[in-house]
């Protein structure tokens, strides 16, 4: 099984700037490219994993709306192998999408596997390996 955080590393390889997510429209949508999206997510979980965010770490909110911004903060918390949720730390995008990439990322996701935990709500909890495509594990509500 391929995870969705190998799927972006994989797009933003083949097709950089191709949208992130084609069948979303608006420019700002357009504007997330796969490879806007590797870079800022890089930047996110860099962040999160230094603020000691990950398996077994603190638990991240993440904002309701979606946005181009959501999708970023999603998929940084799913690179840092940290878990969202409606109920936890609310973080603000601005200074996350601005930390500098480290390899701390790439040093964590040795740790992420399918089992690891990515969303939780109440007792139910989804995992990295729950979700097959970039589409599903950016949307829908936890």
């Amino acid at each position: 099984m391929t995870l969705v955080i190998d799927q972006l590393m994989r797009l933003n390889e083949e097709a950089p700037d191709a949208p992130l997510l084609p069948g979303r429209a608006g420019a700002e949508w357009q504007g997330l490219t796969n490879a806007r999206a590797w870079a800022l997510s890089g930047a996110i979980a860099s962040w999160l994993i230094a603020q000691g965010y990950g398996p077994s770490g603190k638990v991240l909110a993440i904002p309701a709306r979606d946005s181009p911004q959501r999708v970023a903060l999603l998929l940084g918390a799913l690179r840092a192998g940290a878990v969202v949720s409606n109920r936890g730390d609310a973080v603000d995008y601005g200074r996350l999408a601005a930390a500098s990439i480290d390899a701390a990322v790439a040093e964590r996701r040795l740790h992420i596997d399918e089992a690891t935990i990515a969303r939780q709500d109440g007792a139910s909890c989804t995992r990295h390996g729950d979700f097959t495509s970039l589409e599903e594990a950016v949307t829908g509500r936890f």
